[in-house]
């Protein structure tokens, strides 16, 4: 958001709000300000209202006269660094996979107006065309691997995998510890696992690529305990993580950044296909 966005969107809350080095604030805490649009907003409200602290719980809301859109203001958290995920407790991994599912349950997609546009695929849709955006700008060598990338995701097709109607796409620690942050309401339907791989990620993939089963495993039993999986999800669960890697070099790409770490940890990812199939099949089963 550009500092402008920023300070309009605290004036339609309430609040004063400031551009910081991580995005918004207010009163020198990170928050995210989201805006949606009027027939989404009261179910997705009633879900932001059950939601345990340090999970994006609301501070303030408002509402834009010139778009007539709901404008949320959420708690953000500080950045995941290191080891910030306990073992146990509420910010543990566990905790995680719990949290995902339960606020799958919370907003799914049939809380959605249907008037808002309902299609299956938006989020292969929405990605390729952010990739078709920035490809131009890319070397030899990026652009072969986005190439490679749209080429094997273009291979899955995601429409039968079971739907949620918002998501958590990053993991950031607030004081009651790792928590569900940057909340998503997409215009139309998004498979359920992507929440889940997008928090794997975050949490149990390194900067290079490489993934721990174990975190996994314990990640995925939180989930699982509180809705289980099915098989689709399960099998489908290298690509998601792939595609979530995608994600975050493009978002990196499209804020103007160079976005090398974020390439090279997708390469390692491709390159690792064989055994992450293993790998993560096995953890979900």
């Amino acid at each position: 958001m550009t500092d402008s966005e920023i300070r309009a969107c605290g004036e339609c809350a309430g609040l004063a709000l400031d551009p910081g080095a991580d995005g918004p604030e207010h009163e020198g805490r990170p928050v995210q300000c989201l805006r949606v649009a009027p027939g989404t907003a009261p179910a997705l409200e009633a879900a932001l209202a059950e939601v345990p602290a340090g999970c994006g719980r609301v501070v303030a809301r408002g509402a834009d006269a010139d778009s007539g859109q709901v404008v949320l203001v959420l708690e953000r958290g500080q950045p995941l660094r290191g080891g910030a995920v306990a073992a146990e407790g509420p910010g543990s991994l566990v905790a995680l996979g719990e949290r995902a599912a339960e606020w799958q349950d919370r907003h799914t997609a049939g809380a959605l107006p249907a008037g808002d546009g309902y299609r299956r695929g938006v989020l292969q849709q929405q990605m390729r065309e952010r990739a078709d955006a920035i490809a131009a700008s890319l070397d030899a060598a990026s652009r072969a691997t986005l190439d490679a990338e749209l080429h094997h995701q273009g291979l899955y097709r995601f429409e039968d995998l079971p739907l949620a109607g918002s998501y958590w796409q990053s993991v950031r620690v607030s004081p009651e510890g790792a928590g569900l942050a940057d909340l998503v309401a997409p215009p139309a339907p998004v498979p359920a696992f992507w929440q889940l791989a997008r928090i794997a990620l975050a949490v149990a993939v390194d900067d290079t690529g490489q993934p721990d089963a174990e975190r996994y495993r314990t990640l995925l039993s939180g989930f699982n305990g509180r809705r289980p999986l099915v098989a689709i999800e399960r099998g489908a669960a290298p690509t998601m993580l792939r595609l979530a890697a995608l994600d975050d070099w493009l978002g990196k790409l499209e804020a103007g950044a160079g976005g090398t770490e974020q390439r090279d940890r997708l390469a390692a990812l491709q390159a690792e296909a064989a055994r992450l199939q293993g790998v993560w099949v096995r953890a979900a089963a």
